[in-house]
């Protein structure tokens, strides 16, 4: 919103002209992060002055206030961005157990247990810009600040990028009299509550708003963990946790998920590196009927597995696999990894001196601990158990639900009554200055202030990783060479074969697959728990889902050298010999009708599901639906799944599937590339290679009939609303038109375009965006989180209109604006192939998207022709059907006590 030396929307302006997409932050207990990432340094370098520029000195006016944060309208209603997106999450079950749980460990009036985000209540009440503006006095100061930059830049080209701003801090701190805030208790990250353990613990059960009594909730237990300087401790504690939870065969897993009647349908944990850390432990879409029972069953298991005899085996297996999955995760994500790192050493370095120093001796603890005993290991257990600090039930409640929605009815009615038509057209006229303020443009001569990088020296970037690797002749296998130190196997196979109801069960398979039992008839047999193992020791990583093409089943597998032998033997009888086990089946049946249960409480998921399923409905997109899976699930016996998946994994893998080996070239050449063939049962490939099958193939027929009305989906306790309007295009992928799509998306989404200040600048949504997909055959257009949503896609329409009608429309559309898009975009596509396997994700979609490959500066340069006319092109030919009846289907999800 501006700072003391640039106007309003300089800076989104300023990010996208230096080859980014946008800054972003986040709020934390006790830390606020400002992020960006630019293609290049060139564009960085110039960029983090003016970043620095906005944190450090920004306007803070009353009318950014009004339409940022939180304001009311002539009609009494609330709005605002913040209070949009707060209103999305504060009644859902995981904000409320999760400040239930914060406000267990750390106690109330602990920073460590506050809603960042802030409550409505007091954005409403007690949230003004003048306490905004003390906070940034006292918390946003120079001294007080850690810039971290991850990537290939000097030290000596940040501070001399960097000089004026410093300058300007300088000045400010020699009239500045405030005094510094001081370091308090309070931001210790000290825990209130006492270890308990399991016998006596304060169990809190914590009512949220659901249609039904029975739907499920979530139980979550909060450990006291150990300090921030003590990672060889922190590390053999998380190796437990996952020990217990990580796979079917582990212990809390088996006996809690798969079991005849489920007490939950998943569990994962997080640790919260504070000071002082804490575990929570969680139980998602527990049985609401089961809540009173869960916490000593939970305590029983922990017990009996400290009491037991621990598999030594299984654990040293998930150190080595643990060592060996973090230097992958540097080789896909290395930035983020790193800064993720540094943040934690700035937060706590008073704790514990040299946070970073102990981490980076990380693979010697690993090597201790894989020497430690049966008695080292129950004793970490038998810590953990006895740390338990808190246990919350989020118990789902129809009552509440029905009160909160009468109250809210309640409460508008009587401010309306309250403030009166006079009153309330101030509160109007307020805004609609506030509006006016903050409608500002960009001027010719601060655009051109920001020289835009070179964006030439990318034509060069190589980013094919096909390889030449000989000895096979194969159309559906491919080699991968990347820089890496591992193996992955990506399986590809195509639906089309499947029937309809074979393709609802699409997701049943997804799920079971890798967790059924195995069996060749011959010499091979092992149960379901002992796949999961095997699975666990032998893969880095593992993973089924519908794919990169919507109509695919992907399977991901990472293997170390060591392990690549047995690791494609695995893959191969996980292929072709697994057994459909009805008892297996059973378990996951239900753990998916509850997630279905849990799914329709959300707008944004019921939205999602809807845009497939009335789009595609013969498609396994469609089939996976919400809506298409709960009638689904409800109406198939378990013996005619059982049938069914039988024959589908008997169909699934043959000569339709693609497989795609990724690796360094030294690693692919010690492949046995005959026997994968015939492992994989591609000895007899059919001529052509496979092509993806395209969504748009699955286009609804009579698409008039349905267009005639709008879909209107009312979502029991959600809070805000959400659209989408969609049409079906023509087009390929990375074609001229392609291209344009892309830069009329960043166009469309700029937090300060034309649109942006129409749709967000008014608090009328916080997020909304314009999507083509070449593949899909879609252009797409949704507005989320919404307040208003039919104001937001009014806003929108009379817009576009002007755009259509005007006899200038490329004022309108600006063209300093759609330069601003071009360089977003570029940044996209860069960011894109920012690691290895990112490049080889990149070539899927050239090798089956049904388009010849281009390279990146030949994309680029297509980029760049991109002009203002091509954006009202655009707007005439495509988005104008948007909203228009008979043209695009629309679909709303709303609260169940408003309209549309």
């Amino acid at each position: 919103m501006g700072s003391s030396s640039y106007p309003k929307g300089f800076l989104d302006f300023a990010a996208n002209r230096c080859l980014s997409n946008g800054t972003n932050a986040w709020t934390d207990q006790d830390h606020t992060a400002y992020t960006v990432s630019c293609a290049g340094k060139e564009g960085f370098l110039s960029f983090l002055p003016l970043f620095l520029d906005h944190i450090l000195f920004p306007l803070l006016t009353d009318e950014g206030f009004v339409t940022e944060v939180y304001h009311i309208n002539g009609d009494g209603q609330d709005g605002g961005v913040v209070y949009c997106e707060m209103q999305t999450y504060e009644n859902t079950m995981d904000c409320i157990a999760d400040r239930a749980f914060a406000k267990s460990v750390f106690g109330v009036g602990s920073p460590y247990s506050v809603e960042t985000g802030g409550m409505l209540h007091e954005l409403r009440t007690s949230c003004k810009v003048e306490k905004c503006r003390k906070f940034h006095e006292q918390a946003y100061r120079p001294e007080n600040m850690n810039i971290i930059i991850s990537g290939n830049v000097s030290i000596e080209e940040v501070t001399a990028a960097i000089t004026e701003v410093n300058n300007k801090i300088l000045k400010n701190i020699a009239v500045d009299t405030l005094a510094k805030p001081t370091n308090g208790t309070e931001m210790n990250g000290t825990i209130s509550t006492k270890s308990t353990g399991f016998s006596s613990v304060n169990i809190e059960t914590i009512p949220f708003p659901s249609p039904e009594d029975d739907d499920p909730g979530c139980m979550l237990f909060g450990f006291k963990s150990l300090p921030l300087g003590q990672p060889k401790e922190l590390l053999a504690e998380d190796i437990m946790i996952e020990y217990m939870i990580n796979t079917s065969a582990s212990p809390l897993t088996k006996e809690l998920v798969h079991v005849a009647e489920p007490f939950c349908s998943s569990l994962s944990y997080h640790r919260y590196y504070y000071p002082t850390t804490v575990v929570q432990l969680r139980l998602q879409e527990t049985n609401s009927g089961k809540h009173s029972e869960l916490n000593h069953v939970v305590h029983g298991i922990f017990c009996n597995v400290r009491d037991g005899s621990l598999d030594l085996d299984r654990i040293n297996s998930m150190l080595k696999n643990k060592l060996l999955e973090s230097k992958l995760e540097i080789e896909d994500n290395d930035l983020d990894q790193l800064v993720s790192y540094a943040i934690v050493d700035h937060l706590y370095e008073k704790h514990c001196s040299d946070l970073l120093g102990e981490y980076s001796k990380m693979e010697k603890y690993y090597t201790e601990l894989m020497d430690e005993s049966q008695e080292f290991w129950r004793g970490v257990l038998s810590r953990l158990v006895d740390s338990l600090v808190t246990c919350i039930i989020s118990q789902p409640s129809s009552d509440l639900l029905t009160t909160m929605e009468e109250e809210e009815v309640e409460r508008i009615q009587n401010r309306k009554e309250e403030l009166g038509e006079e009153k309330l057209h101030s509160y109007g006229e307020i805004l609609s200055r506030a509006e006016e303020f903050n409608d500002n443009t960009i001027t010719p001569d601060l655009f051109t202030a920001i020289k835009k990088p070179e964006t030439s020296k990318f034509d060069l970037y190589d980013v094919s990783t096909i390889s030449n690797k000989t000895g096979i002749q194969h159309p559906n296998v491919y080699f991968h060479n990347i820089n890496s130190s591992f193996y992955k196997f990506y399986s590809i196979i195509d639906t089309d074969k499947f029937s309809d109801q074979e393709k609802s069960l699409v997701p049943l398979l997804i799920e079971t697959c890798c967790n059924l039992p195995i069996d060749d008839g011959k010499t091979v047999s092992m149960t379901g728990d002992e796949v999961a193992s095997k699975c666990e020791k032998l893969f880095l990583n593992h993973s089924v889902s519908i794919g990169l093409f919507k109509e695919q089943i992907c399977m991901e597998f990472t293997l170390s050298e060591d392990n690549l032998d047995d690791g494609i033997l695995l893959l191969q009888q996980l292929l072709m010999w697994q057994v459909v086990d009805s008892k297996r089946v059973s378990e996951y049946l239900q753990n998916l009708k509850s997630t279905v249960k849990a799914n329709k409480r959300c707008g944004y998921e019921s939205l999602q599901s809807s845009v497939y399923q009335h789009l595609y409905p013969y498609s396994v997109s469609a089939k996976s639906s919400l809506f298409c899976q709960e009638h689904f699930l409800e109406s198939i016996s378990l013996e005619d799944a059982c049938s069914a998946l039988k024959v589908m994994f008997k169909e699934l893998f043959t000569s339709d599937c693609a497989l795609h080996i990724i690796s360094s070239q030294e690693l692919l050449d010690k492949l046995d590339t005959s026997r994968i063939v015939s492992l994989f049962k591609l000895d007899n490939p059919s001529v052509e290679k496979s092509n993806f099958v395209n969504l748009k193939t699955f286009l609804l027929k009579d698409r008039e009939s349905l267009m005639e009305e709008d879909l209107i989906i009312k979502v029991p306790g959600e809070e805000t609303s959400y659209m989408a309007s969609m049409i079906p295009v023509s087009n390929s992928l990375y074609d001229a038109v392609d291209i344009k799509m892309r830069v009329f998306k960043n166009w469309f989404g700029n937090l300060d375009g034309v649109i942006g200040r129409e749709v967000r600048g008014k608090g009328l949504a916080y997020h909304y965006y314009a999507e083509s997909s070449a593949l899909a055959g879609n252009l797409m257009m949704q507005l989320q989180q919404s307040t208003d949503v039919s104001a937001a896609f009014c806003a929108v329409k009379e817009l576009i209109d002007r755009i259509i009608t005007s006899e200038n429309p490329v004022e309108i559309v600006n063209e300093s604006q759609v330069e601003l898009a071009k360089s977003a975009t570029f940044y996209s596509l860069v960011d894109k192939v920012r690691s290895g396997h990112s490049a080889a994700a990149w070539d899927l979609n050239f090798i089956h998207g049904n388009t010849s490959r281009k390279s990146f500066g030949e994309i680029s340069r297509i980029l760049e022709a991109v002009t203002c006319q091509d954006i009202v092109d655009l707007c005439r030919e495509f988005y104008y059907k948007l909203f228009t009846k008979g043209e695009s289907v629309k679909i709303y999800t709303i609260p169940q006590n408003k309209e549309v």
